[in-house]
């Protein structure tokens, strides 16, 4: 892998590198070489240059290209691109969103996204209450998926209006009297602006009310949900679902169920029908575009689509679909582009094109799981599970950790009932690691004839379901899952260290996993770092939703499925894309900057981080935000806020002792009866890559990656 490559090249440096410019033979603008910085004169406050930030999320570096995205190449290539941007980790959309909002770190906003539990407070076992975007009453007894402006504001108000802990961008410009704007993706745009001063339409809603009135009056539809924010609100009869997003296309396969007669359904990745949310992006751009820019002239707007990732999750990457959405996308991209210019603005404006992760393919080692085809549907006929095929389609990659751990002694609990997926494994001989399997008396599940995979369900005393116990009743040993995706948090409410180390070497033993970090609460464990290590510690949310324990899912960089490196492991969900883990391709992003303030036709080929983009976006708008983790992208700008060079100083850190005496337990087999005996060392560490950037006295870290190595 391209990536992979030059990181390896990257850590065996043993120069420093200065963030300053020189030219390859292309005449593109390269990073020099220097081994010392140079002061730098106090800056100078800029005028406020009018920056928008769009997010397209999921985006990996290696996906633009003058055929999918000529929009996005063309100002990659008159820009500035940034060739070793870092997603904040864990990798996901509402971490990354908070990193965008505050420039900082999780150990700084106190944010723990994408899905989190908020323990029960206070003799009462108080948990949040509210309503989610729909209207409906949202669960907070088991962990909560945030992606909702409403689910935000019923914790934002739960955590005392503190659900960020440090000033956010958005907070800082409106301070200043900056207009601002906020489109998109549901949770992730609204996290910009939890104060909501910004003029905002989302997948669910709009505010400020009177923006309602003013879309309406321009016979501009609004989306369906907005009469759930407000009692007054009438659609129109032409109004519709404009933020509408089709289903996946999909088929079903007995292929893991023993008997060959129950069907679980299977995303279909063969099919070419584009991505599901192209219209509704489609509109919120049109809303932006023609009305919020002209109309209300916002220095500072982000919009956040949710294009790529729907369709990377829905298919994988690299799948005829994805192109499709990249297709889109771009056209978005156009469509902003041409707005600009006709409105004068061009000229005047920055463009900031990032995503918040890059992406993998949901897959175990083809090795042990290889890839099969799909034989595409027909017309009138359904497409169906074909044989193994070195072009095909993984059928593997999902863990469910509740139940891993609950078959082993430990009650754990993920807040979801029976569940099914096509991903579960199918070994080499087509038999399923986890065999589907159906619930006729409705003991195990609650509803007759329920279907379910669960190893948990051979126990004497089986269990298929993992909803999390009423408030206070929870087990004194028991243990919550957060189930995210790439990664999952493990909350033990009981803070025992003992269960704490009973849990991590189980997670050690279970080749599923990658590196695991622990709450310093607990001190050294062997074989583990501690969550501060990764900048994911804030005393201010121990025991209030911060995990005892985040754990990464395995990866592998190199393993290539279609025609894209990167797979990983993933928390139980059906999906054939996903993110969210400590490896290379989930960690390493997009990001590309253009307009007056930038560069033209330049790389930077040292390290910068989603935490660096609301600190630099600030100087560009003639502001600062001295609490952010970020640094000012001084290499990129035409007036930066400082000229001292930078040294850069890679490491691989390994915690300070290595677990051993461990029995690796392969993922062919759950219920961990079957060793590994290629592994037989038993040991098991990490290996955390990382970049330290020192400028101007101040040093920024850079995580590259961190690798479970089991010998």
């Amino acid at each position: 892998m391209k990536r992979a490559g030059l990181l390896a090249t990257t850590m065996m440096l043993s120069m420093t590198a200065m963030l300053s410019a020189c030219h390859d033979g292309g005449g593109r603008a390269q990073v020099a070489t220097s081994p010392t910085p140079t002061p730098t004169s106090a800056p100078t406050p800029l005028a406020a240059t009018r920056t928008i930030v769009f997010v397209w999320d999921g985006l990996r570096p290696d996906d633009v290209n003058a055929t999918d995205t000529p929009n996005l190449y063309k100002l990659q290539q008159d820009g500035v691109q940034f060739a070793d941007n870092h997603s904040t980790y864990p990798t996901f959309t509402m971490m990354n969103g908070a990193s965008f909002a505050t420039g900082s770190f999780p150990a700084t906003t106190g944010f723990y996204g994408n899905t989190f539990w908020t323990p029960p407070q206070g003799s009462g076992n108080t948990v949040p209450a509210g309503n989610g975007g729909s209207g409906g009453a949202a669960d907070y007894i088991d962990p909560v998926f945030t992606e909702d402006y409403a689910i935000l504001d019923t914790l934002n108000a739960y955590y005392g209006n503190q659900l960020l802990l440090v000033k956010s961008l958005f907070a800082t410009a409106q301070a200043a009297g900056l207009t601002t704007a906020t489109i998109g993706k549901s949770g992730p745009a609204y996290i910009q602006d939890l104060g909501q001063a910004s003029y905002f339409v989302d997948e669910n809603t709009v505010r400020p009310r009177s923006l309602v009135t003013e879309l309406q009056a321009a016979n501009i539809a609004v989306p369906t949900n907005t009469i759930k924010t407000y009692d007054d609100v009438k659609l129109a009869a032409a109004n519709g679902n404009p933020t509408g997003r089709a289903s996946y296309a999909t088929f079903n396969t007995t292929a893991f169920d023993p008997d060959g007669k129950l069907t679980v359904t299977a995303r279909d990745s063969s099919n070419s029908s584009g991505a599901p949310e192209d219209a509704a992006n489609k509109y919120m751009m049109s809303v932006f575009t023609s009305y919020i820019l002209p109309k209300k002239n916002p220095m500072l707007s982000l919009i956040w689509f949710r294009t790529p990732d729907n369709v990377e999750h829905g298919y994988g990457p690299g799948t005829a679909n994805v192109k499709a959405g990249l297709r889109s996308q771009d056209a978005r991209l156009g469509e902003l582009l041409a707005a600009l210019k006709a409105q004068g603005l061009d000229q005047s404006t920055n463009v900031i094109i990032v995503s918040d992760h890059g992406h993998s393919s949901v897959s175990g080692p083809t090795s042990l799981y290889p890839l099969r085809a799909i034989n595409p549907a027909g017309s009138g006929t359904p497409a169906t599970l074909g044989a193994i095929s070195e072009s095909g389609y993984s059928f593997s990659g999902d863990v469910r950790t509740a139940d891993l751990l609950t078959f082993r002694g430990i009650p754990a609990f993920d807040g979801n009932g029976c569940t099914t997926s096509a991903m579960y494994g199918l070994r080499s001989d087509g038999t399923p690691t986890v065999p589907l399997r159906s619930d006729a008396a409705g003991v195990l599940c609650g509803t007759t004839n329920a279907q379910y995979q669960a190893v948990s369900a051979t126990l004497t005393k089986p269990v298929a379901s993992f909803k999390v116990p009423a408030p206070g009743a929870l087990p004194s040993n028991g243990v919550v899952v957060a189930a995210n995706g790439g990664s999952d948090y493990l909350y033990v409410p009981s803070h025992d260290k003992a269960l704490i180390q009973q849990i991590i070497t189980i997670l050690q033993r279970r080749e599923e996993y990658g590196a695991i970090f622990v709450d310093s609460r607990y001190g050294s464990i062997p074989g583990t770092f501690m969550m501060k290590d990764a900048n994911l510690e804030n005393s201010a949310r121990s025991g209030k939703g911060q995990p005892d324990i985040v754990v990464s899912f395995n990866w592998d960089e190199n393993t290539v499925v279609q025609g894209k490196p990167g797979i990983e492991f993933e928390s139980t969900g059906g999906q054939r894309g996903m993110h969210g883990s400590f490896g290379i391709t989930d960690v390493h992003n997009t990001l590309i900057a253009a307009g007056p303030s930038f560069r033209k036709s330049y790389v930077v080929s040292g390290p910068s981080g989603n935490v660096d983009v609301a600190p630099t976006i600030a100087w560009l708008l003639g502001l600062s935000m001295p609490q952010a983790d970020g640094r000012v992208l001084n290499e990129a700008l035409l007036s930066p806020r400082s000229t001292s060079a930078a040294t850069i100083a890679p490491h691989v850190l390994t915690p300070a002792s290595t677990a051993t005496g461990l029995a690796f337990e392969t993922p062919l087999d759950p219920t961990g009866a079957t060793k590994d005996n290629k592994l037989t060392g038993g040991s098991y560490s990490i290996q955390l890559a990382v970049k330290d950037v020192t400028i101007d006295g101040k040093t920024y870290r850079y995580f590259d990656y961190a690798r479970a190595i089991r010998q």
